[in-house]
């Protein structure tokens, strides 16, 4: 009778050890072996039971955003620009501001402003615009710059035609004699065909050439010269000038009493010279 007691005893030891065994074992690792205490809460919560479970939850993401989710980028707060940068980084921000190009859309051989380039560089990089967005921005605003530039050329050089058809028109037939003063007296005073041109730039080319024409004057820098200054000379008058000799000669009592009386020895020439200036004048009769 002690001995079944005992026997009996020892066997419902060995059992509740054994049970406790495989409770501490249940206890100390779930299905999923993590061990990680916060990871296995995490798979607690969500109340998963197998791998399966698992696999369904990550495919009902997939469904809901539509695409892998490790694809996704977080969007950081506005306050954390390292955040903000890494999150463009990943778009395609450059490294550094100078992996710009900055010479996109320019003409062939064109090369852009070394230091707009530079500031342009530094501020793109710094608004954090991508390369791609970069591109087109550079592209966009040198093909501007360049129709505009191309434009001015081509008013410029407009105007410069209108300006060569108006000293025509007022200087007549004294319009060769007007420019050789006008590029000798430039020349004189040493201005080159680079200063010039930065002048007619600036106030225009009849302005350019009347002004070294009055210029060359007042120096007496004529470079033609002709035999007969009653005739060949005269012909390279402007109507100005004509009109300045006219005065002048009109001035003259000896002028107006030969050009008044038609026996007087001097007529001839006093009526031929009025003439003469009228013609200079008034080309054309006009």
């Amino acid at each position: 009778m002690t001995d079944t007691t005992a026997a009996t005893t020892t066997a419902t030891t060995t059992t509740t050890t054994a049970a406790d065994t495989t409770a501490a074992t249940t206890t100390t690792a779930p299905w999923h072996g993590i061990t990680d205490t916060d990871a296995a809460a995490y798979v607690a919560n969500k109340g998963w039971q197998s791998p399966q479970d698992v696999i369904k939850s990550y495919q009902g993401v997939e469904k809901l955003i539509g695409r892998d989710p490790s694809t996704l980028i977080p969007i950081p707060r506005l306050d954390d620009p390292e955040g903000v940068k890494s999150v463009f980084q990943k778009l395609g921000l450059p490294e550094s501001p100078d992996k710009y190009d900055m010479s996109v859309g320019l003409p062939k051989g064109a090369k852009p402003d070394e230091g707009f380039a530079k500031t342009m560089q530094g501020l793109l990089h710094k608004a954090n615009v991508t390369d791609g967005q970069a591109k087109t921005l550079v592209a966009e605003w040198n093909a501007l710059q360049t129709a505009q530039r191309e434009q001015a050329a081509t008013d410029y050089e407009l105007n410069v035609q209108a300006d060569k058809q108006a000293l025509l028109d007022e200087w007549k037939g004294g319009h060769d004699r007007m420019m050789n003063r006008a590029k000798t007296a430039a020349t004189s005073l040493g201005f080159t065909t680079e200063l010039i041109d930065a002048i007619e730039k600036q106030v225009g080319y009849a302005a350019t050439y009347k002004m070294f024409a009055e210029i060359g004057g007042k120096l007496g820098e004529d470079t033609l010269v002709t035999p007969n200054k009653n005739t060949e000379f005269a012909a390279t008058l402007t109507p100005e000038e004509a009109k300045a000799q006219l005065a002048t000669a009109r001035s003259d009592p000896n002028h107006i009493a030969a050009l008044k009386d038609k026996s007087h020895p001097g007529h001839k020439l006093a009526q031929e010279k009025e003439n003469r200036l009228f013609a200079i004048m008034y080309p054309g009769g006009k």
